[in-house]
């Protein structure tokens, strides 16, 4: 069964090829509407071969886990190469030609309908911009959800930033530099939804280890499964009274404000302070 693209391009090729057969019908008409339908499917056409390069270079790269033209960070050249063809030229140049084919047909409707081969080219011209106008609207939605996911992106990693310090990269490496919109629904990226400031998070109890630990004491970090070693600074929870390695306890709490063992929030009535 063919794609939707390959229905698209044959439409699309089969009205190419009609305009030039009617090619010198056109030639009384007070704009050159004609011009601007061939010019106008070939920008579609371009739009489509531009999505699919780029989608197939992304996920080439190492990307591909969403849409396309939504992640403002592909890895790839070509994919970047891609989008910001998409965004910075392929668009707003194809917004114009649909504006000024609006002016050109209802001139030509208005001064010289008679110009056209049928009828039916006029009203299929019509429709045309119609369907031109939904493609610049759905676009224009594509690229508000785009830049929205970037700020939340940015706003993750400014978060980040914030608690990442020497002991977070020596256990984790850098956090705070995000590969895309699709990590934020992942369990290794930051959310604004349940979880902690980084400034309350900050706040929180926490201290250098100095003893040993026993076997039998509860010494494991039961987020890193690592036993908490002297030298090694830990956070406890006011609440529950749950201590962690301060590196691991405080990624879960951007994301979390409960604790990872007994699920209790991490501040209770009286901790209100720390918030």
């Amino acid at each position: 069964m063919p794609s939707a693209a390959s229905v698209l391009l044959a439409s699309l090729l089969y009205s190419c090829f009609d305009l030039q057969w009617e090619w010198d019908n056109f030639s009384t008409c007070a704009k050159p509407i004609h011009k601007w339908l061939l010019v106008s499917y070939a920008c579609v056409i371009a739009f489509r071969v531009t999505h699919l390069l780029g989608s197939r270079a992304a996920a080439g790269a190492g990307g591909g886990s969403g849409e396309f033209l939504l992640d403002l960070r592909h890895k790839g050249a070509l994919a970047r190469a891609m989008l910001t063809f998409t965004w910075a030229a392929a668009l707003p140049f194809f917004a114009f030609l649909t504006v000024l084919g609006t002016a050109w047909l209802w001139e030509v409707i208005r001064d010289t309908p008679q110009c056209v081969p049928s009828s039916t080219h006029l009203w299929f011209s019509g429709f045309w911009l119609v369907l031109c106008y939904l493609w610049i609207i759905i676009h224009a939605v594509l690229g508000t959800v785009a830049f929205v996911l970037e700020r939340r992106v940015r706003r993750a990693e400014g978060d980040l930033r914030e608690i990442e310090d020497d002991d977070v990269r020596s256990r984790w490496g850098q956090v705070s530099h995000l590969s895309g919109y699709s990590v934020l629904t992942e369990s290794v990226a930051p959310t604004t939804a349940g979880g902690l400031s980084p400034a309350a998070i900050k706040a929180l109890p926490c201290e250098v280890e100095h003893t040993v630990c026993k076997l039998d004491s509860g010494c494991e970090c039961p987020i890193c499964i690592m036993d908490v070693q002297p030298g090694d600074t830990v956070r406890y929870l006011p609440a529950c009274g749950h201590r962690f390695h301060k590196s691991c306890i405080d990624l879960w709490l951007l994301r979390r404000a409960d604790c990872p063992l007994c699920k209790r929030p991490v501040f209770s009535s009286k901790d209100s302070q720390w918030v």
